[in-house]
């Protein structure tokens, strides 16, 4: 898809007039909007035609259903049957809620994504008209439907020249944006099984019940977006939002948290922020969204089962337990695996950026060696923002944000699935010994 979109994007006949995407451009925004990332290296408004966004707009939607879903499409497109170890695959990445078919998986899958979608074009599009940006209806449809894929799949990719800070004093508008960005982050498994869910019966029995993994995505989504709202309002309302009136300092502060989240949009220059709202905007860059879902990251269930593999381990506890389930060794291993994986990724991305940039107009931006530590982590968690040294890198380090937003995409599922298979019995153990630690 990468390669396939890298060559309609350098067809003349999807840019304006008077301008040209080379092919390292190409090849860097193809790999964007495919691992629904969101950086861009050119401004899309000002450079692709509508046949040059639709491109971006289908890598969006093919990249947010993701490789997951695609292989599964494809099998059952061939005809063919699940082999034990795809279903244990699939299991293991969707859960297994109510004993869904994978055909029923990819169905819940695509109805999920067309109904969200369609209700996010309609709202932006009933707004977007009653602001009265002057644009024929045509052109408004355009910009709701483009918008509302870009943000539930969490892409952050805007056909505005100024990105959606050109709806900033609507914020009924950045309010469906911002749903639209939660919903895909908190992940299709947590949507499938909150369809399964009937709150509202008396019997226990017929009512179904919200799994741990529903209700840790749900609870973390929560907490961090609450969290990363206060963090940006405390140290950017006498900063960056001074001039901004309190409604629309706390609306641009839970706008910029859950955009953290993976998606990139932004109303604030990220660039002029301080720099502990940025070093908060990190983290939340890094855990990502829930497993499974549209954002990329480390995932917030593995931040959790870390959390949890700490505090039982200062307990003195020899098993992790929480909301009445005892959690297996093999999940806490997995998480560790992943979250050192993203961390290792991290720094030699950063070390890379730090040798292809240094002496730069990159290296010399206003937070200079924060700014690529930033963009680093943004490549690899998938999210888009950028504190404005995207335009200004080398061609080798567009090369090293290239392999970093498809590495963020593909490996931490990859690593998953991998290490979610039967495990490899040890046939011969060895005598046990102790190690001192800390």
């Amino acid at each position: 898809m990468i390669l396939v979109g890298a060559a309609l994007l350098m067809l003349p006949s999807a840019h304006k007039s008077g301008h040209f995407v080379s092919w390292l451009d190409a090849l860097f925004l193809a790999t964007s909007a495919t691992c629904v990332t969101g950086l861009a290296t050119v401004n899309v408004a000002e450079t692709f035609n509508s046949f040059g966004q639709a491109v971006l707009l289908v890598l969006i939607q093919a990249g947010g259903l993701g490789i997951f879903t695609a292989s599964i499409s494809l099998v059952l497109l061939s005809g063919n049957r699940l082999s034990l170890s795809d279903e244990q695959t699939i299991h293991a990445t969707v859960g297994r809620l109510r004993q869904a078919r994978p055909i029923d998986v990819f169905i819940y899958a695509c109805v999920f994504v067309l109904l969200v979608e369609l209700a996010g074009t309609v709202a932006l599009f009933t707004f977007i008209s009653e602001a009265g940006s002057g644009a024929s209806p045509w052109q408004t449809l355009w910009e709701s439907v483009f918008h509302s894929v870009s943000a539930f799949c969490n892409a952050g990719i805007s056909i505005y020249p100024d990105g959606l800070a050109h709806w900033r004093e609507r914020p009924v508008i950045l309010a469906v944006v911002s749903l639209l960005v939660i919903t895909g982050g908190i992940g299709l498994m947590t949507l499938i099984n909150l369809r399964f869910y009937y709150f509202w019966r008396r019997d226990p029995r017929r009512r179904g019940r919200l799994t741990l993994q529903t209700k840790l995505s749900l609870l973390t989504a929560g907490a961090l977006l609450f969290l990363g709202s206060i963090v940006v309002w405390a140290f950017e309302s006498r900063h960056t939002l001074k001039d901004a009136t309190l409604g629309e300092q706390l609306s641009w502060s839970f706008f910029h948290s859950a955009m953290s989240r993976t998606a990139g949009f932004n109303v604030v220059d990220t660039g002029q922020m301080n720099p502990p709202t940025l070093l908060a905007t990190l983290g939340l860059m890094f855990i990502g969204g829930a497993p499974g879902s549209m954002a990329g990251g480390i995932k917030t269930v593995t931040v959790v089962v870390l959390i949890l593999t700490a505090w039982s381990a200062l307990r003195r506890r020899d098993e992790v337990q929480f909301w009445n389930r005892r959690l297996t060794p093999k999940v806490s291993f997995v998480a560790t695996m992943l979250a050192m994986f993203g961390v290792g990724c991290v720094v030699a991305g950063v070390g890379l950026l730090m040798v292809f940039e240094d002496g730069h107009p990159a290296a010399q931006t206003h937070q200079r060696w924060l700014a690529l530590v930033f963009e680093a982590v943004s490549a690899f968690g998938t999210v888009g923002l950028s504190t404005g040294v995207t335009p200004l890198l080398t061609d080798a380090g567009k090369g090293v944000i290239i392999i970093l937003m498809f590495t963020g995409r593909i490996a931490p599922l990859v690593l998953a699935i991998y290490l979610a298979r039967p495990p490899n019995p040890m046939l011969v153990r060895q005598p046990r010994e102790e190690l001192a630690l800390g």
